[in-house]
């Protein structure tokens, strides 16, 4: 039964990044894919999504996923009210079937203008090549839905991965109310599991990992419990 709404969902589709930038707060990059199993096991308990965010790794070097989330959405009906997707701007973020895969997204979700951004953006930090940055600026600025990140002079970064600077990390939970909806960000990484922060370093991501993917339902409805048996003796 599709039953849940999502304010923030995060999907990281692949570890595999094609620059090695010394801020990135995963860590080293890794040779690794989601299953598409668990794109659908997670999707297929849901009926609308607010904020629908595809990361990485690089974005762009899984358009597979890309177009097996759309495919899920469509199929299971799920409303969507904007998509979000950062690349780093290297060469795989100007193919044709990225932009495609992009422009299918941007076609499906529901608000086509974000006051907060676009649906597609660039990373223009200090950190990522600005050639790679003048290619691509020229190559995606015609669509309507790219914009870059608007970081070149100021980036916001955790303490997390290969980042030796920026802010601490720290982890919410997330819970299920009574009416459906699930509080806080929920998050898929590419081995299958349940978080419910989408900024963690790989190896914080296995350390606070909540539940597979499969066993999604089950630890929403453990939380609803638990809130009203709290409020049953406050």
């Amino acid at each position: 039964m599709r039953e849940l709404y999502i304010k923030n969902l995060c999907i990281e589709i692949t570890r595999r990044c094609n620059m090695r930038c010394t801020h990135c707060m995963r860590g080293d990059a890794e040779s690794v894919d989601i299953p598409l199993k668990h794109i659908s096991n997670l999707l297929r308990h849901v009926r609308h999504i607010h904020h629908f965010n595809i990361t990485g790794g690089e974005p762009s070097l899984n358009v597979r996923a890309i177009r097996h989330i759309l495919g899920r959405v469509r199929a299971y009906g799920i409303t969507v009210n904007d998509f979000y997707i950062v690349t780093n701007g290297a060469a795989t973020s100007r193919s044709g079937e990225f932009i495609a895969a992009c422009a299918a997204l941007y076609e499906y979700q529901e608000e086509k203008e974000q006051d907060s951004g676009h649906m597609l953006e660039m990373s223009d930090d200090r950190f990522h090549d600005p050639a790679e940055h003048a290619a691509t600026l020229a190559a995606l600025s015609p669509y309507p839905f790219f914009g870059v990140r608007g970081q070149a002079e100021r980036i916001f970064l955790f303490r997390e991965g290969r980042s030796t600077e920026g802010f601490p990390n720290p982890v919410h939970g997330i819970y299920l109310t009574e009416e459906n909806y699930v509080y806080g960000d929920l998050c898929l990484n590419a081995e299958g599991m349940v978080l419910s922060n989408g900024d963690l370093s790989y190896a914080r991501q296995r350390e606070h990992a909540l539940c597979p993917c499969g066993k999604l339902m089950q630890y929403l409805r453990m939380t609803l419990k638990k809130r009203q048996k709290e409020r049953l003796y406050e």
